[in-house]
């Protein structure tokens, strides 16, 4: 173990030496062209009315027959430009074009564009949207991005959100309308990654899973990897969230909110002083107890509260600093049973929630830019039986750091390498103090140390690859492991290509999770250790992927998937015996994925299909998972509505999914100490000792939203009405088995009825 392990310490010197070399020869070169006659143009292109990013901006010098197109940030580099005055012009459907001349002497620029949502008369321009740029310039299948106008513009059942939208995307199973929380292509919840400007957010969702906690104000942009993404990610085996917070606006001190009949949030944001930084804030908090408990002598035992605050500061021209912070608890008390003579009120009492900061320096260096990344991120969950009987507690935190550095070598080459270190702190127990028992106390503190290396390739016009590696050791297990990764394009045509991946992936921590339960409020997190392995995920996909208009494509992916040493809870663990809390399951999931979509235009939206097989095994045992769906479908439209209104309409399809039934129930009495007599009980169900063996009806909902924007007291309103499942269709939650009956009967609790709800979105 001890050979294993020097060997993959080895290899992180020896890759992060020849970063470092990679690195001092690319600015070298760089100086060096410099120094002939030439330079390499930066810049940076903002919306003026808001100072936000403007992606797929195409940048030209007609003079010099030169043009690139604006990256996700707004960022563009022209490299090897001759020191004359030249004249750059900036098109992209939705700004209004203009131009700028640049001096001999000017090699950064920042430019600030009108937006113009107004139609306009024809204008010749070769701007491209950013899903056209990925695809003809990158390699990477299974990728889909989404902007905060899509976002906020889709129906949801009480505001705009992101987790939601990535829900409607294929190959994503939502077990039911209770959850943000999501599997993809026959994964596990906690195999996804969440990342919010760079930092790891483990159980992103609050109330359970009715509202996540990105606030989509603050969104800039979203990259959502459903599978094979490249070697900078790591640390799971399913996808990626990547949730990009945008900087405040560099004109004026701003303010936007929304008002809703369940929650109210704001944001404030604006410059400082003349500096060219720029802050914002924005907060959000429940209010239904409070009304609840103005209008009614009852109480409502739950509320939610977070913030999530930007910072970012420009260090010269090339260079740029942000911080990004976050803060979320959900908070319940509830009266479990009421006091009565001799024996005091038992009360639940939980609270839970995520807490990070994040610090980003990015540095340009001609063509190439060096990222530097660290954060602290943490989850705490505490529940118990107040007072004093029963409390269980879980956290985990996270400290990481990273280095990347991309390079640019040659037209046809961009490289990536980093390195990285990730430590995790998690600790999961409970505990009586009534009894004075300690249940159950373990503690993981996996390390990760990382570094890998990304190359994208075009080999030749019509033919690109992307190899890539990542190494990780591990330290608690002790183990290193290698992650190779391979993709490649092919075009058949300038507008079809055929694409395939493969590639393996490791995962240092797990959750805890009950497959008989069908809504989990939050992970439990543990870590990998002796006794606990790192999962593992070997992946295919092959696909193709076809523009056939301006703004329309059509993409189809069939995948193959493999799960090593993920793992489940133990139902059957003695709370005397440590390291019995999980059991080791392995499975596998195959599938394809049909995406649809017309990315802009006055009708606009997405036609997802997935086709999915999931199956596990555990202790001798094949079973289906429990997100074992075999067809999902999601309709998406946004379009011109009645009345002056956007319109936005989702209407969903799933076939049924598989649950463990109850064969029977027993009678839980509890023993008092006091009189040493047993008395009242619970009855609680017994669960089929085959899991997974039948299925709910199938799932179907239509959700509807109409938005209207009017402009007054020199701000703009935007009054909506939302409309969950419009047609009040029954979907089936759990069921409920009365067995007192002869013979037993079985009752449905449904999830969300029609749900008709409206707010009012205002921005100054």
């Amino acid at each position: 173990m001890r050979v294993r392990a020097m060997w993959g310490w080895l290899v992180l010197r020896r890759l992060a030496f020849s970063s470092v070399l990679v690195v001092l020869l690319a600015i070298a070169a760089a100086e060096a062209v410099h120094a002939q006659g030439v330079r390499d143009i930066t810049g940076t292109v903002l919306s003026f009315r808001d100072s936000s990013a403007l992606p797929g901006v195409l940048v030209e010098i007609p003079t010099l027959g030169r043009a690139v197109v604006t990256d996700s940030s707004g960022a563009f580099d022209l490299r090897a430009v001759p020191r004359i005055r030249v004249r750059l012009t900036l098109n992209r459907i939705g700004v209004r074009p203009d131009s700028v001349w640049l001096e001999p002497d000017q090699d950064v620029l920042r430019v600030f564009l009108e937006l113009a949502p107004i139609a306009l008369p024809a204008i010749t321009t070769e701007g491209q949207l950013q899903a056209r740029t990925r695809f003809e310039r990158q390699v990477q299948p299974s990728v889909v991005s989404i902007d905060r106008e899509t976002i906020t513009r889709l129906p949801a059942p009480f505001e705009a959100d992101v987790v939601r939208v990535v829900q409607m995307l294929p190959g994503i199973v939502a077990l039911n309308d209770y959850t943000v929380g999501f599997n993809v292509r026959g994964g596990e919840p906690d195999q996804n990654l969440t990342l919010l400007d760079g930092v790891t957010v483990f159980n992103p969702s609050h109330l359970g899973g009715l509202f996540s906690t990105f606030d989509t104000d603050a969104v800039e942009n979203v990259d959502f990897f459903a599978g094979v993404f490249p070697a900078g990610y790591g640390g799971r085996l399913s996808s990626v969230l990547d949730v990009s917070v945008r900087p405040g606006r560099r004109d004026r001190f701003g303010v936007r909110g929304s008002i809703s009949l369940l929650s109210s949030k704001v944001l404030a944001e604006g410059p400082i002083g003349g500096t060219g930084a720029t802050w914002l804030v924005s907060g959000r908090r429940t209010y239904a107890d409070v009304l609840a408990g103005l209008l009614s002598e009852t109480s409502l035992p739950y509320y939610f509260a977070d913030a999530l605050g930007k910072v970012q500061v420009p260090l010269g021209e090339r260079a740029t600093l942000s911080l990004t912070g976050y803060w979320g608890r959900d908070v319940l008390d509830w009266t479990w049973t009421k006091a009565r003579p001799g024996q005091d009120a038992v009360r639940l009492v939980a609270d839970w929630g995520n807490h990070l900061f994040g610090i980003r320096y990015d540095q340009r260096l001609g063509p190439h830019r060096l990222t530097v990344e660290g954060g602290v991120t943490g989850f705490t969950a505490g529940a118990g039986l107040e007072p004093g009987l029963f409390a269980a507690e879980n956290t985990a935190r996270l400290v990481s750091g990273r280095a990347r550095m991309l390079l640019a070598p040659h037209p046809a080459h961009e490289v990536q390498v980093g390195i990285g270190v990730e430590d995790y702190h998690l600790t999961y127990g409970a505990k009586s103090e009534s009894f004075g028992t300690s249940f159950l106390e373990s503690a993981f503190q996996p390390r990760v140390w990382s570094a890998f290396a990304d190359e994208q390739w075009r080999v030749v016009p019509g033919f690109l690859v992307r190899p890539g590696v990542r190494v990780e050791a591990v330290e608690g297990p002790d183990v290193v492991n290698l992650a190779p990764r391979l993709s490649a394009k092919v075009f058949v045509t300038p507008a079809l290509a055929v694409t395939a991946a493969v590639g393996r992936y490791h995962q240092a921590l797990h959750s805890l999770r009950d497959q008989n339960l069908p809504w989990n409020v939050f992970d439990l997190w543990i870590g990998a250790d002796s006794a606990i392995a790192v999962a593992r995920s070997d992946q295919a996909v092959v696909g193709l992927e076809w523009w056939f208009g301006d703004a329309e494509s059509v993409s189809i992916e069939a995948y193959r998937k493999t799960f090593t040493d993920i793992v489940d809870a133990n139902l059957n663990e003695d709370p005397a015996v440590a390291g019995d809390e999980t059991i080791p399951v392995s499975g596998d999931a195959w599938g394809f994925d049909v995406l649809l979509r017309r990315h802009w235009g006055r009708v606009t939206g997405w036609i997802a299909y997935s086709l999915t097989k999931a199956v596990r095994r555990a202790n001798g045992t094949e079973y289906p998972a429990v997100h074992d769906r075999r067809h999902t479908v999601n309709v998406v439209v946004q379009a011109p509505g009645p009345l002056g209104s956007d319109l936005g309409v989702r209407w969903g399809y799933g076939s049924p999914l598989p649950f463990t039934p109850f064969v029977g129930e027993w009678d839980h009495r509890y023993y008092r100490a006091a009189t040493h007599t047993f008395d009242d009980f619970e009855r609680e169900p017994i669960a089929s000792p085959v899991l997974n063996s039948e299925r709910y009806p199938y799932y179907g909902r239509l959700d509807v939203t109409l938005r209207w924007e009017k402009r007054a007291w020199g701000g703009v309103l935007k009054p909506y009405v939302q409309i969950a499942n419009a047609l009040n269709r029954r979907n089936v939650f759990l069921y409920f088995y009365d067995f007192d009956d002869a013979p037993p009967t079985r009752s449905a609790i449904s999830q969300l009825p029609l749900l008709p709800s409206f707010g009012m979105e205002f921005e100054f």
